[in-house]
């Protein structure tokens, strides 16, 4: 009888059992060529994160099961360190590209308009294209850093509220939708140089291709920082062992209701090739009405950066425009305008239009875009997305979506082509 307390007490002497951690399974594709799961393990202290893709294919004879990425993500405050596989961070310049080793700063997500996913798989080094690289690649541009990784682009038109349509069909196959808009805004800091991102390892090789593939010796920095009378100054750097070295700033400036206005420039040093500079200059600006982004960029032929160190013609112009205006209440539209011209003088234009117009509990939406070259066609489409259930009051249409047309196949509820 004496035992029953004492057992009693000490149950109660047993340390409280804290929650396990989370773990989360995710498949973001799965059919029997192709699947790719996700798994993470996440607690206060930090993230574990691996990805593989595998065939379900009982009959297939090649290796059934690539990884990925996988890394360890600490976060303390504002700043993390990621160990393991991670994509470089870039400012109003520079090329992301896939890497293993170690990353630490604030700046943990790519620029927005780089294209960045997980699942595509690619030939040689593993660089990040633009929505702007793959635009031109999708109008036939032969030598561009999307052939030469084995990736093909398939454009179409603007569809429901998202604008340009992209297919990316990867080394392997298969294909994926993409949806990133051709112009990323410009970041301005607060006071301080508080946001940066350091890295540091071996860039990734047949991406998706090979599980364990890395090349040579890499490192990159990207230091923004909040400067007096309302500047953001930012510096960037990349290293790519035995290739090229690269460094440049940037500023910015938010010019009152006008605007912002900024500016950048680089130098590089490639093995090899000589030494070149790259300018870049940009301005948007956004209100109730309407909202304008212009991008140009300028090089010589001798520049080099990690995603061109494999181009036989450089780029020697381009230049991005969007236009988005509210015509009505329920109507905008949307102009995107591209053109590029190479040191060989190839040169390639692209223009879309835009009009969505709500009709009835719905929107109609009208695309038509153009190539200014020969060898490229025009075509039209036409949808109307129309919500199902109960009716929710029609709102103007955000600013942020006209600022430009973005990149997504797509979803609606009834379409018309």
């Amino acid at each position: 009888m004496i035992l029953i307390p004492a057992l009693a007490l000490t149950a109660c002497a047993v340390p409280q059992v804290s929650e396990p951690e989370t773990v989360a399974v995710r498949a973001t594709s799965l059919n029997p060529a192709y699947s790719s799961v996700n798994a993470q393990v996440l607690s206060e202290a930090g993230k574990v994160d691996y990805s593989f893709a595998a065939s379900l294919d009982p009959n297939a004879t090649a290796n059934t099961l690539t990884r990925l990425q996988s890394s360890y993500t600490q976060q303390r405050g504002d700043e993390s360190l990621r160990v393991g596989d991670a994509v470089s961070s870039v400012g109003m310049w520079g090329t992301s590209v896939r890497y293993g080793g170690m990353q630490f700063g604030t700046k943990s997500e790519t620029r927005d308009d780089v294209i960045n996913s997980s699942k595509l798989a690619s030939s040689g080094m593993a660089v990040l294209p633009t929505v702007a690289d793959a635009l031109f690649a999708s109008a036939g541009e032969a030598g561009t850093n999307l052939s030469q990784q084995n990736l093909s682009v398939n454009r179409s038109l603007p569809s429901g509220d998202q604008g340009w349509n992209l297919a990316v069909q990867d080394a392997l196959g298969h294909s994926e939708s993409v949806a990133a808009p051709m112009i990323s805004r410009t970041r301005l800091a607060e006071q301080g140089c508080s946001d940066f991102s350091v890295g540091f390892g071996k860039v990734r090789e047949n991406y998706a291709l090979t599980s364990n593939s890395y090349g040579p010796m890499f490192a990159n920095t990207t230091v923004t920082c909040g400067a007096p009378m309302g500047f953001t100054v930012e510096g960037h750097g990349e290293y790519l062992a035995d290739e090229v070295a690269a460094l440049g700033f940037g500023v910015a400036r938010r010019i009152g209701s006008i605007g912002t206005a900024s500016v950048a420039f680089a130098q590089s040093n490639a093995v090899g090739g000589g030494s070149g500079w790259m300018s870049k200059v940009g301005f948007e600006h956004t209100n109730s009405l309407f909202n304008l982004m212009v991008r140009s960029k300028f090089q010589s032929r001798e520049f080099r950066d990690i995603g061109s160190m494999s181009l036989n013609d450089p780029i020697m112009q381009r230049d991005l425009a969007s236009v988005g205006v509210n015509v009505t209440e329920r109507s905008s539209l949307s102009v995107a305008y591209a053109t590029q011209t190479t040191w060989a003088r190839e040169r390639t234009n692209l223009i879309a239009v835009k009009q969505s117009m709500g009709v009835g509990r719905g929107t109609m939406s009208m695309s038509a875009g153009h190539s200014l070259e020969d060898n490229f066609g025009s075509s039209v489409f036409i949808s109307y997305k129309r919500p199902f259930g109960t009716l929710k009051p029609m709102l103007r249409p955000a600013v942020d979506d006209l600022e430009e047309l973005n990149l997504q196949l797509p979803q609606t509820s009834d379409e018309i082509n």
